[in-house]
């Protein structure tokens, strides 16, 4: 491209990772800017336009500046790249500007001056813009409205007598100011500060051509049904999820297109000429252009709380002298959360990471109309909300479309205590003072039959009785609307199902009504018909305070089994790892992993094994093809991860409890520690997504519970409380194991260990606890108990008599004493279970205290992090006579996965009578 010829001169590309000379590949849309920091030889900030497919682009050596008082020099460079907009990494040393890079602000930008010089825009006309852009350009003044996250408002570009020395100049609007706008350093994408970059990998490259709104025009939308949100139990801070606060108001769609707004409530009302000052305010927002803004509309008290009362008195009002009035005196604010349609780009189907990005950059804030705000933790936002006066926080999935008209569990509304709309379809005469109005008689559709919920007396004062009666008594009727009829004590008046009331309540019972119920308010806001019953959606990670108890029990009898991956998706996965790039975004199904660092050696080559240097892209192939066998074992069992970020070589730590944020597929226990009188969050890795993030986390090996967070047929105790005490836990399903274990560990050392250093795996020490495996099997057998082995991956076997869980952990392990014991006896020259390492060396340490609630062992399938990528391999009996440790590797396991797995697999769920077995005999062995 001639265009480009500079760019490309200055630089070689199979040195620097910028980006090379290509058309741009977004179809339309608004003019992109950018504004990169750049630490060159000197920090600089590079000012970015797009014009016919290319970034006419200033160096800026202070930056831009919200102040008109500030001329800032601007020299004109070379074009780059549509792609480079999206640019942040480093460019290295010797290379044309090397340094660090990241992108600073960015957003949509359009002239804003006509020919007279009077104020417009062009924002939805491309093909003008760029023609007023080079026009500008020409003529050394170009006047520009940019609509970004930091920048915002009308800006100057002003050549000087020098052909290639600009000014960049705020001119003076609302958006003007003297504050130092370059204190704000970090990227609007990744969030890194530059000096962050010296230090951490560039992040994952955003496509450019989603940086804004782009695409095929296409037309907005007359009327539209809001997104609905599911109920939450608890607010969570995970990878994938953003927060924002409840706001107690009216829903609003604001549909603005040139001089015309129409604001539309959840029921379709007409709500402009109700707020004639936020109409107009709008009118401001799409710049001539079409804008669709998915909002909420609040009032304040006069001591500034957010006050639905308010607003509802506010609605009442009809006459334009008392609207004029209430415009003055009772603050009335849109809230806007979402964009769904800007410069004829429909934005529905973009993710709501990208939507959220778009509104953050092309809405002009103002008094009025204000950029809700967003965060990932969510625990912190509920209590910031809870003090702000709002009700609650709303959960948003970062990947989450717009689906118009749907209650979904992408969106998830938290309150500190379950409330709902109901259907009024009667009510109650009252006793005494009460008067005419009891109690409420509220349901909910199902379908087209209206079913009775519960009967809502409490939350009245007297204003209130009198407002509801007053409502209710144009809407009697003769007929009971419900499809039952509701038991109720006293006389009954109907209504026809025309109100809505929201109410406050603790839960649903069994039987299908609301226990406790408290009337809140009436919501006119909202079409009766649209109101259906909604469920509590128990995907958030309980808060600390919240995991203790029944709220803990809840969460745990979620944990899901894991349920075969299709080959087809397995395929798909190989797929996407096949492309050569670093870093990627992977799709599971459904859901998104960002990849990063896949070329990192996790095991380097090893010339004496024959092996290549594996890395994290290898160890993902692994999981994802030996998740259909892996999973199962996994599923549901207390997880502890020995991570090794940096690979075996580098440094590994063992890791119980997750604290940071993780994604909404993974699922997770809370465990009260005895040790610590305090409880602990435990993962489980109960799906394919979750065991490939792990695996992105530098997770190398996966060890668990010999028990299960699950109750079945099986199961002794039903109880899934873990959390609430020490008493709990041991009376829990998790406190009786699925299997005996028989941990065969061999100290016979190689000659090449450092002093002090566990043996090394060797042949030898291998083909010794293989011999005492089989004589373990014997003495089992005789009992009439069938073990099944399968190797550590190091030297080790670990054999398992799966068994019912009737019995604790503490009557596992004497189980496993009293056999080991017998054994030694059998076998007192190969077999010790003394702890003291120097009196292990040379035999076979058997381990007994593994059978211990909350010690761990590799799970089957599980690589290990040692030189030669093996894996802890299931066996048959017969398999093992002739197996060796390094015969099952990371690189060859897929080959030999056959019939052995699900054959092993099958004979852990055949569960044993162990009472039966543990009858004393006439011999009086164990």
């Amino acid at each position: 491209m001639a265009k480009l010829s500079e760019y490309s001169a200055k630089r070689r590309f199979e040195a620097t990772p910028e980006p090379v000379p290509a058309e741009p590949t977004h179809l339309g849309g608004p003019l992109l800017f950018v504004v990169q920091q750049h630490a060159a030889t000197r920090l600089h900030y590079d000012f970015r336009i797009e014009c016919d497919g290319v970034l006419f682009s200033w160096a800026v050596p202070k930056g831009p500046s919200p102040n008109p008082a500030d001329k800032r020099m601007a020299v004109f460079v070379e074009n780059h790249p549509y792609d480079y907009a999206s640019f942040e990494g480093v460019i290295p040393p010797k290379q044309y500007g090397a340094g660090e890079v990241i992108v600073w602000d960015c957003g949509v930008y359009s002239p804003d001056e006509d020919s007279s010089g009077e104020d417009a825009t062009w924002f939805h006309d491309r093909a003008e813009a760029e023609r007023r852009v080079r026009e500008g350009l020409a003529a050394g003044k170009l006047s520009l409205q940019l609509r970004g996250e930091k920048l915002k408002g009308s800006y100057a570009l002003v050549r000087t007598r020098e052909a290639k020395s600009w000014l960049l100049i705020k001119h003076k609007d609302r958006f003007a100011g003297t504050d130092d706008i370059t204190a704000q350093d970090r990227s609007v994408l990744s969030g890194l500060r530059v000096k962050d970059l010296k230090f951490l990998p560039a992040p994952p490259r955003v496509p450019a051509s989603q940086l804004v709104p782009a695409g095929e025009p296409d037309a907005m939308p007359a009327k539209l049904a809001p997104m609905l949100a599911d109920v939450g139990d608890a607010p969570f801070t995970r990878d994938g999820w953003l927060w924002e606060p409840k706001l107690d108001g009216y829903r609003v769609l604001a549909f603005i297109d040139g001089d015309q707004v129409q604001l539309k409530s959840r029921r379709g009302l007409e709500l402009a000429p109700t707020f004639p000052r936020l109409a107009a305010e709008l009118r401001q927002q799409a710049g001539g252009g079409r804008m669709l803004l998915d909002g909420e509309i609040v009032s304040f008290d006069p001591q500034g709380k957010p006050s639905f009362n308010a607003l509802q008195n506010r609605f009442q009002l009809k006459s334009a002298v008392d609207i004029a009035a209430a415009d003055r005196n009772v603050p009335t604010v849109f809230f806007a959360f979402d964009l769904l349609h800007f410069a004829g780009i429909d934005l529905r189907q973009r993710p709501y990471r990208d939507r959220r990005r778009y509104l953050a950059q092309c809405l002009l804030p103002s008094p009025l109309v204000q950029l809700v705000h967003a965060a990932a933790d969510g625990e912190a936002m509920h209590e910031a909300a809870l003090a702000s006066g709002f009700e609650g926080v709303i959960g948003k999935r970062a990947d989450s479309r717009y689906e118009a008209g749907k209650r979904t569990s992408a969106w998830l509304k938290v309150k500190p205590t379950h409330s709902a709309e109901f259907v009024i379809g009667g009510y109650t005469r009252g006793k005494g003072s009460r008067g005419a109005l009891g109690a409420l008689l509220v349901g909910y559709w199902d379908g087209k039959a209206l079913r009775f919920a519960s009967g809502v007396g409490s939350g009245f004062d007297e204003r209130v009785l009198k407002h509801v009666l007053a409502r209710l008594q144009p809407l009697h009727s003769e007929t009971n609307p419900f499809s039952e009829t509701p038991e109720v004590n006293g006389p009954v008046t109907w209504v026809r199902p025309d109100l809505v009331a929201e109410v406050n309540f603790q839960e649903w019972t069994n039987d299908a009504h609301l226990r406790a119920p408290i009337f809140v308010r009436l919501r006119d806001d909202i079409d009766p018909s649209t109101v259906h019953r909604t469920e509590t959606t128990r995907s958030g990670s309980p808060s600390p305070r919240q995991r203790a108890g029944a709220a803990t029990t809840a969460r745990a009898t979620k944990a899901s089994k894991a349920k075969a991956t299709p080959s087809t998706e397995i395929t798909a996965i190989l797929d996407q790892l096949e492309a050569k790039k670093n870093n990627l975004e992977l799709s599971v199904g459904a859901h998104h992993i960002r990849l990063s660092n896949l070329d990192r050696v996790y095991w380097p080559a090893d010339e004496e094994l024959q092996q290549p240097a594996l890395t994290k892209r290898d160890l993902l192939r692994y999981l994802a093809q030996v998740s259909p066998l892996m999973l199962p074992h996994l599923a549901d069992r207390p997880l502890t991860m020995i991570r090794m970020p940096d690979g075996i070589t580098g440094q590994r730590f063992f890791q119980k409890h997750w604290e940071q944020a993780r994604p909404d597929f993974v699922e997770s226990v809370t465990v009260f520690s005895g040790s610590k009188d305090e409880e602990h969050e435990y993962l489980l890795c109960n799906n394919l997504p979750t065991l490939l993030w792990l695996a992105q986390s530098g997770t190398l090996e996966f060890h668990v519970w010999h028990s299960r967070a699950k109750v079945a047929a099986d199961t002794k105790s039903k109880s899934t409380d873990y959390a609430s005490s020490l008493e709990s836990l041991e009376a829990s399903v998790l406190n009786y194991p699925d299997y005996v274990v028989f941990d065969i560990d061999p100290y016979i050392y190689s000659g090449k260990e450092a002093k002090g250093a566990e043996p090394e795996l060797n042949t030898i020490a291998f083909e010794k606890g293989k011999e005492i495996a089989f004589a373990l099997r014997g003495l089992l057998q005789g009992m009439k108990l069938e073990p099944i082995v399968k190797t550590s991956g190091k030297t080790g076997l670990h054999v398992f008599v799966p068994i019912k869980r009737t019995i604790d952990f503490d009557a596992a392990r004497h189980v496993s004493e009293l056999v080991s014991r017998h054994l030694m006896r059998l076998h007192p020259k190969d077999i010790t279970m003394e702890w003291s390492v120097t009196k292990r060396s040379g035999k076979i340490f058997m381990d007994h205290n593994m059978n211990v609630r909350g010690k761990t062992l590799n799970v089957a399938y599980s690589p290990r992090g040692v030189a030669g990528a093996p894996v802890s391999m299931p066996l048959t009996w017969e398999e093992l006579a002739s197996a060796h440790p390094l015969d099952f590797r990371l690189t060859d396991v897929i080959k030999r996965l056959s019939r052995t797995g699900d054959r092993w697999s099958d004979a852990l769920t055949r569960k044993q009578d162990l009472a039966q077995a543990l009858k004393p005999k006439k011999s009086g062995k164990a």
